[in-house]
């Protein structure tokens, strides 16, 4: 017995580590330094954070960059997908923060130096997580080349970028407004801030007139940041305030005097129209203040306490305690005039999840304006191409009014400032460097590197920049970035600009901006929210999340799917840039993988049965044979063409539609008595097609495809390493035409059979009336099990409308019960477009339903007047078809 007739079915737990072993031990992932940039193909994973493990954003994207990977190295190019991990900041010093206080202990008890060790110690325990989760996926990275964002050669290219651009200029320390995170005691920067709805309370507060004539009355939800009040802003053209611009006001519980000034930015329908102005505490006031040359004291340290510059009574307090205190002294005093409820939308850290305070703070930032002309022009001129092209705009629109980067962050974890300050002899000095400075009273800044600014290097720095090494010679600038849209900003920008001034070219020139996988239920995946699904519970079989879970029932737990049906199932899923994850999906991909490990089996062991030395070939004489071939010239012209445009979710349709229809369902039912003949010209055939199909469909599914590769006489070596040849299936319409109409016949005479209860074993007496079935007569006979022996009624019980002609039924049928079931199916399918017409009839439906919805309805109708027609075609006089 041969190994494939014991092999009954397909275990991807027992084939996905053996095949991932020898990848890797082949080497094939490891390309030479050889040959050109345009040569090659090369494309720079998006480095996961080294806290990270695998989620459903990574599966996708990681899906997508290997099917393309494994499609150019098939295509004969060298490919090279650069791979490594990100040090992350503030995620991973959180981490270790967390551990050290379960232990007892924090970062300031032992100090920067050993909290960095521990950091690294850390890394090298939990590190490798991620890249374990990519090799069960199947992804094809360079793992022998793996880099790390604080790798000593890295670190390097970062320190270089940093003293080019302080030397040029561009790099500036200043006191500005910045986003201050409390969770992680940093600042961070605009694109790490996100907006929530929040239900607060507007707080009206009567600030009196120096006049001693009344009072202006100001709204605010942050009642204790008046205490760094340095005027009141009215819009120029509210005639309520007309007469008092220019007139002083008393700040409540200082007792400072504020001017009351004219800004076009306030807003004369928010609260009363009249805006205190706290230039340390909001952007908006630090904008006005910056116009009118306002003092900006603040009253909130970055410890969240209040300051020395607020009044005494509220010093050292708490945000919250100091609001609660500050509310109590208006009261008392009889100037909180009211409160009410109001939602707003409040800045809060991505990172930590707290809410952001803004400070004015001593930090490093980045102008960004001159960087950011080439790599508008880089876009503009399409040297770089999004995909979908609508993010273009997404992109310019933002690089058009980009902002100075806040790059300095406060936190122990990263690359440290090359920046070091002497204070004595004054004034104080200031050193920037890679190497620290000569002399004695130097400081180095204990501030790090936003992670950001060295994940903008990655496509250069990993492949050794800035030496100039054979790998950035043959694999920079790379071919591909594949990412997700929310950091087209924080990364995908930088990166272009980074790579234009470090290296004078963009670092890739097509960005694919992969779709977002949401909860089956539309939200967002997240583990708190019960939402969130792991991938390799999918592959390996593990516990569904609660979004499953139906009236609160136990939703159970996955089947092991397997990576293939896994990555399949993704990149059908993702058609469109919000998608909700579909089980069915993943289902249909395993459905797949299993039906063409049973083909494989079925073609194998049929060659093996004729004997002898048999490989592929194509000497087709058959008209089955040269359809399929053509057939699958067309699935590997279109695939082809899908994953070039990165439409990768059509790619993996198409690959299931000739797999699952064309070569399963129709040209294995075809030629099964000729396999069983032991046709020798058949086994040539049948492995040609094999060995054309698993290269079709490697890229999308590996797994399955490596493995019956392993098994197909003649081929050698890895099917992942196969330079795929051109022509070896060639299209042949005269064929295409032929089979087509046989399909179609077979199909109307299933269906036939269906509506009038013929039962399926039955082999009906018939004659065919029709032309163009010359060389599929048998096939229509046989697959529609009818018999044309001439046996039977010679008067006709049923006629069947097939292209061409007829088929006329000479017996088997209950001509009563069939003239009543097409009747019936007549009524139901009259009633289903009598309500589809109705429905889209309704002027409302239409205006109002989404298009997509519309357009279902409008086809769902065709559909059943195609149904109804065909019914209603010429029939017998008996009144069957």
């Amino acid at each position: 017995m041969s190994e494939l007739q014991s092999r009954t079915r397909y275990e991807p737990s027992e084939v996905e580590p053996r095949i991932v072993s020898r990848w890797l031990q082949s080497g094939i992932f490891h390309p030479e330094p050889e040959g050109t940039p345009e040569e090659n193909f090369s494309i720079a994973i998006p480095p996961p954070n080294v806290t990270g493990v695998l989620h459903m954003g990574h599966a996708l994207n990681n899906t997508i960059q290997d099917c393309l990977v494994r499609h150019r190295r098939m295509l004969g190019r060298r490919t090279k997908w650069i791979l490594g991990t990100d040090h992350a900041g503030i995620a991973t010093q959180t981490q270790v923060e967390r551990a050290l206080l379960a232990e007892g202990s924090s970062r300031e008890q032992l100090g920067r130096e050993a909290f960095v060790e521990r950091v690294w110690r850390w890394r090298e325990q939990y590190g490798g997580t991620m890249i374990e989760q990519l090799k069960r996926l199947g992804a094809s990275c360079d793992y022998e080349s793996e880099r790390f964002t604080l790798d000593e050669g890295y670190a390097r290219a970062v320190l270089k970028v940093f003293v080019a651009l302080y030397e040029k200029g561009l790099i500036y320390r200043d006191r500005y407004l910045v986003n201050w995170d409390p969770g992680s005691g940093s600042a961070i920067s605009d694109l790490e801030v996100e907006q929530r709805e929040v239900r607060d309370t507007l707080y009206y507060i009567d600030y009196p007139l120096a006049t001693g004539t009344g009072a202006i009355t100001v709204a605010t939800v942050r009642p204790e940041t008046m205490l760094a009040d340095t005027a009141i802003a009215v819009n120029p053209d509210d005639d309520r305030y007309r007469r008092l611009i220019g007139e002083r006001a008393i700040l409540p519980l200082v007792g400072r005097k504020l001017k009351i000034i004219a800004d076009e930015h306030v807003r004369p329908d928010f609260g009363t129209g009249a805006l205190k102005i706290t230039p340390a505490h909001d952007p908006n006031d630090f904008e006005i203040g910056r116009r009118h040359g306002l003092a900006h004291p603040s009253v909130i340290g970055e410890d969240g306490r209040i300051t020395d510059d607020a009044p005494e009574r509220f010093r050292g307090l708490k945000i919250a305690a100091a609001q609660e205190a500050v509310l109590a002294a208006l009261r008392e005093e009889g100037l909180l005039a009211r409160a009410e409820p109001y939602e707003h939308a409040v800045p809060f850290s991505q990172r930590s999840g707290e809410r952001i305070e803004p400070l004015i703070s001593l930090q490093w930032f980045m102008a960004m304006d001159e960087l950011a002309r080439p790599a508008i022009e880089a876009v503009t001129s399409g040297l770089v191409r999004f995909h979908p092209a609508h993010y273009t705009k997404v992109y310019l629109d933002w690089m058009q009014n980009i902002r100075p980067w806040c790059i300095s962050r406060q936190l122990w974890w990263g690359h440290r400032l090359p920046v070091w300050y002497r204070r004595a002899p004054s004034p104080m000095e200031t050193y920037v460097g890679i190497e620290p400075p000569a002399g004695e009273g130097w400081e180095r800044d204990p501030d790090v590197l936003d992670t950001w600014f060295s994940s903008a290097l990655w496509p250069f720095a990993t492949l050794g920049w800035p030496d100039r090494t054979p790998e950035l010679a043959a694999f920079y600038p790379t071919d591909v970035l594949s990412t997700a849209r929310d950091i087209i900003f924080l990364w995908v920008a930088r990166m272009i600009m980074m790579g234009l001034e470090f290296t004078g070219t963009v670092p890739f020139t097509d960005v694919n901006v992969h779709s977002i996988i949401q909860a089956p239920d539309g939200r967002r995946m997240s583990k708190s929210l019960g939402t969130g699904i792991d991938p390799l519970d999918l592959i390996d079989g593990g516990p569904r999340p609660p979004v499953f879970a139906v009236d609160g029932s136990d939703p159970g737990s996955f089947p092991a799917y397997g990576a293939d049906a896994v990555r399949w199932g993704l990149l059908a899923m993702s058609s469109g840039q919000d998608v909700s994850f579909s089980e069915d999906k993943v289902a249909q991909g395993q459905q797949l993988t299993n039906k063409l490990w049973n083909a494989a089996r079925l073609v194998l062991l049929g060659v093996e049965a004729v004997g002898g030395d048999i490989r592929a070939a194509a000497t087709p004489v058959a008209v089955e044979d040269r359809w399929i071939l053509s057939r699958l010239a067309a699935a590997q012209a279109e695939v082809h063409e899908r994953i070039e445009r990165f439409d990768l979710s059509h790619a993996a349709l198409r690959v299931y539609e000739f797999i699952y229809g064309e070569l399963c369902d129709w040209y294995l039912e075809l030629v099964k008595p000729r396999l069983r003949a032991g046709e020798r010209e058949l086994a040539q055939t049948l492995l040609l097609v094999l060995t054309e199909t698993v290269t079709l469909a490697h890229p999308l599914i590996p797994f399955v495809t490596e493995e019956i590769w392993s098994h197909i006489p003649g081929a050698e070596g890895l099917l992942a390493a196969r330079v795929t040849p051109p022509g070896a299936a060639r299209p042949d319409p005269e064929a295409e035409r032929a089979v087509a109409r046989a399909i179609e016949a077979i199909q109307e005479l299933r269906r036939w059979r269906d509506l009038t209860g013929v039962r399926a074993g039955v082999v009906l007496p018939a004659r065919i009336e029709a032309v163009g079935y010359e060389q599929t007569l048998e096939h229509v006979s046989r697959l529609a099990r009818l018999t044309l022996d001439g046996a039977g009624d010679p008067s006709a019980q049923a006629t069947v409308a097939i292209p061409g002609g007829r088929v006329v039924i000479l017996g088997g049928v209950d001509v009563d019960g069939a003239r009543a079931r097409l009747e019936k199916e007549r009524g139901r399918l009259e009633s289903e477009i009598d309500r589809a017409e109705r429905k889209l009839a309704n002027d409302g439906f239409v205006a109002k339903a989404p298009a997509a919805v519309v357009q279902a309805e409008r086809d769902k109708l065709a559909a059943l007047r195609a149904e109804l027609d065909a019914l209603r075609r010429p029939s017998g006089a008996d009144g069957s078809r």
